[in-house]
């Protein structure tokens, strides 16, 4: 699209794994299951930001949080916007301790959670931000 500034929205995403390495998922509203994350803000700490997400999303709190990155992947989704196409997201891992709460009073986006192994997670209505951190290899 030439003339059309290239503009992508930056989310950070949560992998959370158990013992048993399975990943730790959230189910939105519409049904959809995402990692736990979202939309950073202009000159927001990605990694605070993140911390911040899970809180809100989960009522847990982030022990540990890797140092660099541990996936990235964008998407191209049409959300009505001549500028805003794509959408790059950036997972870091993490550890997490408390109770779940769900998200009603904070946010009204995670209804409920829970860990699954990959396999799993392709079998469910995984949300398109997070579909293709399963499809990589």
């Amino acid at each position: 699209m030439q003339g059309v500034p290239c503009t992508y929205r930056i989310s950070v995403k949560a992998v959370i794994k158990d013992d048993a390495g399975r990943v730790l998922l959230g189910r939105e509203k519409d049904g959809s299951w995402e990692l736990p994350g979202g939309g950073l803000e202009h000159g927001e700490n990605p990694k605070e930001a993140l911390a911040r997400e899970i809180a809100e999303e989960t009522g847990y709190a982030v022990d540990w949080m890797s140092d660099q990155p541990v996936a990235f992947w964008t998407i191209n989704k049409d959300v009505g916007s001549p500028t805003l196409k794509w959408f790059a997201f950036v997972a870091y891992g993490a550890k997490v301790s408390g109770e779940f709460r769900p998200s009603f009073g904070t946010n009204d986006e995670v209804e409920e959670i829970r860990y699954v192994s990959p396999a799993e997670a392709k079998t469910l209505k995984l949300h398109d931000n997070t579909e293709p951190y399963f499809s990589q290899d």
